[in-house]
């Protein structure tokens, strides 16, 4: 999967392009704008850059600018992810997985979705799983 990197501003940019496709200039200004107290300048800075980075194409029909993304919100989703884990020790994922569980809002079918798949890994999961971290990364018992 391509590394590709986002900004937390892109990324609100990115979130406008996902829920209204082929959208003008104007309309991801104007549902930014007052939100974020950014300038017309700074979003079509970010919108640049995004193009820059071959994340949203942009066509001019009739002298307007519109916008598409080139990677879908699960695409990039799943590359942030990747980024997440393959950044710390195998070892605390599980940690890092619990807390977000508890700081996210679930709804009963997220909780049930949830628990099916632990259920699930739970057949195969390893009693310890091993930290992979080179040395002087961590200070798991791996590296003593």
């Amino acid at each position: 999967m391509e590394n590709i990197s986002m900004t937390t501003s892109e990324r609100q940019v990115m979130r406008v392009i996902w829920a209204y496709p082929h959208s003008r200039s104007q309309e991801i200004i104007m549902r930014l704008e007052n939100d974020f107290s950014w300038k017309p300048a700074t979003i079509k800075t970010l919108l640049n850059r995004l193009k820059r980075k071959s994340l949203i194409s942009m066509e001019k029909i009739d002298g307007k600018f519109y916008y598409n993304s080139l990677i879908s919100e699960e695409e990039q989703l799943a590359v942030e992810r990747q980024r997440l884990l393959s950044g710390i020790c195998n070892t605390k994922q599980g940690q890092l997985l619990a807390n977000l569980v508890e700081e996210s809002r679930l709804s009963q079918k997220d909780i049930s979705r949830l628990i099916g798949i632990l259920e699930e890994r739970r057949a195969t999961a390893p009693e310890e799983v091993s930290c992979s971290c080179v040395k002087g990364q961590c200070r798991c018992a791996h590296h003593d």
